[in-house]
């Protein structure tokens, strides 16, 4: 297992898991005592299970306390890992990089210091989304799992890595 923290889901320009992931590994211009440098954080090895925590709450130095950030960020059942986010030496080791979601842990609430949560988690013998929230538990589809519904935000993530076919 592995948890990759996806702390760019506050940026600007991340409206999708894809585009945090790009944020996450992409080349950072830094300076250090006045000198030019580059920084990037790449990916060298997948795990069979990929856990991905969406950024939800943020410090608001002006108010002193957590905030939640209500933006949606949106995301696929299917997903690959492609080459630029690996490192050299994980491009040449990692083949399988598609994983398949199973599992969602979202925050019900607009503010960080208050709310519930609820989780969605794919059931394959029924081949169904079972949905558990308090005392209530039902069937859903995928649309239910991907959909934006006020108030609630996609905090967990959880992936399972798919084989190639052989």
């Amino acid at each position: 297992k592995a948890v990759v923290s996806t702390q760019s889901t506050g940026h600007q320009n991340i409206t999708n898991v894809r585009d945090a992931l790009y944020h996450f590994t992409h080349k950072e211009q830094i300076y250090l005592n006045d000198v030019k440098c580059y920084r990037r954080e790449t990916l060298e090895s997948l795990p069979p299970v990929l856990i991905l925590h969406l950024k939800r709450f943020i410090f608001d130095d002006a108010a002193k306390s957590c905030q939640k950030l209500l933006k949606e960020i949106d995301f696929n059942i299917d997903m690959t890992i492609s080459d630029d986010m690996m490192s050299a030496i994980g491009t040449t080791l990692t083949a399988e990089r598609r994983y398949h979601l199973f599992g969602v842990v979202y925050h019900h609430g607009s503010h960080a210091t208050g709310g519930h949560y609820s989780a969605m988690v794919y059931h394959p013998y029924i081949q169904c989304w079972v949905n558990a929230d308090d005392d209530k538990v039902t069937h859903q589809d995928d649309n239910a799992v991907l959909k934006h519904i006020p108030g609630r935000s996609a905090y967990l993530l959880f992936y399972k890595r798919v084989p190639y076919p052989a």
